[in-house]
């Protein structure tokens, strides 16, 4: 029989298969929809995650960190795949992904030019990945203890449905200590990185709180994240966080880019005590603006 069913306080609890609706907006008239379901199979041995979204985002596109910003709209569906497989009785998982994307973008053009027309292009993004995880974490929606790593190899390519041919990595580290019955410690490290064909959209950026998505984007970024926990009751929960980033590119020296920081705070509330589910409420000052986000389940 299992050994996680034999010595289950060896381990931590299976956890459960979610079907869900997701909807959001943002005050920039932003709009995200779709359907996604999580699936745990065979005792958490394989685990599933799918999903189909539909969005409609507005941003500020920047062509390097000293450019003007430019008024990007972007209209698509967007399908995804992910399976993973335990690796005999340990937390150490093998598995696999697929993503398609088909978009409509809306380039507009800086202030400076305002004669320019809005430039529109249409774009399919196909990938194949493989992947490897470890999860020791005491909880799938909002850990409070233990570490969860991977690392990604993702190719695009025509081959798989898209316009784009170009090599996609990605290696995270998120780590949930417990000071105490009261403190907690967070600490959070990621990497990314793309080759030469990648389309604007897919490189990546400096993914935190008070930073504007796209703001800081390069071929290459690395973030690293501390988050400082305080349980004022059973139910509720104070934080506070500080983190920063960098973005190049290939052709330049890590040491010629700046630091991107943030900090802020926030609380927490517990909706659910059997699913460990919280939400709660983020502000975060970056280095041009003030941020609010609603989060529900992990900051990460």
């Amino acid at each position: 029989m299992n050994r996680r069913l034999n010595n289950p306080e060896l381990v931590n609890s299976i956890p459960p298969s979610v079907t869900g609706v997701v909807g959001a907006g943002t005050s920039n008239g932003t709009k995200i929809a779709g359907l996604f379901h999580s699936g745990n199979w065979d005792n958490d041995n394989v685990r599933y995650l799918g999903g189909l979204f539909t969005a409609d985002i507005n941003l500020k596109y920047y062509a390097s960190s000293n450019a003007l910003g430019t008024d990007l709209s972007m209209k698509g569906h967007y399908f995804f795949q992910e399976i993973d497989f335990r690796l005999g009785d340990s937390n150490f998982f093998a598995g696999a992904e697929y993503t398609y994307m088909a978009s409509e973008a809306t380039i507009g053009m800086p202030n400076l030019i305002p004669d320019i027309k809005p430039m529109g292009f249409n774009s399919k993004d196909a990938g194949m990945a493989l992947k490897l995880s470890y999860d020791s974490t005491d909880n799938p929606f909002a850990p409070r203890q233990g570490l969860k790593t991977a690392f990604k190899a993702k190719r695009f390519d025509q081959q798989f449905g898209g316009d784009f041919n170009y090599d996609n990595y990605s290696a995270y580290a998120h780590g949930y200590h417990r000071l105490s019955s009261k403190w907690g410690l967070n600490v959070r490290a990621d990497m990314k990185s793309v080759s030469k064909g990648a389309p604007f959209y897919a490189k990546p950026f400096i993914d935190m709180r008070g930073i504007a998505a796209m703001r800081y984007q390069a071929d290459n970024t690395a973030v690293a994240e501390l988050e400082v926990t305080y349980d004022i009751d059973s139910r509720w929960t104070l934080l506070a966080f500080a983190g920063t980033g960098k973005a190049f590119d290939h052709n330049v020296a890590v040491t010629n880019t700046n630091f991107q920081g943030a900090q802020g705070g926030g609380v927490r509330y517990l909706l659910s005590r059997q699913l460990g589910l919280r939400a709660g409420v983020d502000v975060a000052k970056g280095p041009e603006e003030w941020a609010l986000y609603f989060q529900l389940g992990s900051s990460w």
